[in-house]
């Protein structure tokens, strides 16, 4: 009797122990995520160069000046392909060239069929008849050759604003003059950084969570941004990456959110907190 009744308290406590831990679990499961600490940074770093060497003539910006996608940050000296653009335009304008052919192919086509009128009533030999077919026909090909011109003239107004294009430094985001490196009247080989832009209509969020927190948060989660005082402030951020590999030493993980800051509202280089929301 003894003996049944010690394996059934036995039975018994390895229950209790069980249901203690799922329900240890559980709790675990529902118990809101602490905020973490964070680091605003800015989305991006992009350094200003020109694919082309010159002389540079204005530089637009200065260090801390807000600047938008497509403004001049800028100039080389572009008077040499000012003025190769306005011959290429001159060239693709010009309307007599094929005027011309177009007036003279009529009044050869006109001849040709009065010859050939005149031919069949054997007025003219065939000879002359043949003679103006031909001329008709060298004027046609004379047009056509005029038209293709112009087609490529048009093609050298494209090249030559290309070229003046690649003389004038534009921001490719809307964000922030970190830097400032070259100034009016210095050279720019097509290699050397004129300014670095700092992009911050989108700023990238970077922090570290402990390991239970891994089965938690998810790609596309809504998380609140608290920047350090004296901004403050609540912000809606999107976790956009998870790392699948994890630091062993501090077992933690790393993972980036995504801060909308269109109004540029926000600068980069924030410390932080972020904060989940119950699930």
């Amino acid at each position: 009797m003894r003996s049944d009744f010690s394996v059934s308290l036995g039975e018994l406590t390895a229950g209790v122990l069980a249901v203690a831990l799922l329900s240890t679990s559980a709790s675990a499961q529902s118990r809101p995520l602490d905020p973490l600490r964070c680091l605003i940074e800015a989305d991006d770093m992009i350094e200003l160069s020109t694919p082309v060497a010159g002389i540079i003539d204005t530089v637009e910006v200065e260090r801390g000046d807000r600047v938008t996608k497509g403004q001049v940050i800028a100039r080389l000296d572009t008077r040499v392909e000012e003025i190769s653009l306005k011959l290429a335009k001159a060239r693709a304008d010009n309307p007599f060239t094929i005027s011309a052919r177009e007036v003279r192919l009529e009044f050869l086509e006109a001849q040709a069929t009065r010859q050939a009128a005149l031919a069949e009533r054997r007025a003219v030999s065939e000879t002359l008849r043949d003679e103006a077919l031909q001329e008709a026909e060298i004027a046609r090909q004379d047009l056509e050759e005029a038209r293709l011109n112009q087609s490529y003239a048009r093609l050298e107004v494209e090249q030559a604003q290309a070229l003046l294009d690649q003389k004038i430094l534009r921001s490719p985001v809307n964000g922030v003059v970190v830097d400032r490196l070259l100034s009016a009247g210095e050279y720019q080989d097509g290699q050397t950084q004129i300014a670095t832009i700092a992009k911050l209509d989108v700023l990238r969020v970077e922090a570290f969570a402990p390991l239970s927190y891994f089965e938690r948060i998810a790609i596309g989660d809504t998380v609140t941004i608290q920047p350090e005082e004296p901004l403050g402030g609540a912000y809606p951020a999107t976790v956009t990456v998870i790392d699948q590999v994890f630091d062993a030493a501090t077992a933690t993980f790393g993972f980036r959110m995504s801060l909308p800051n269109e109004a540029l509202s926000l600068p980069a280089g924030l410390r932080c907190t972020v904060s989940f929301s119950a699930s």
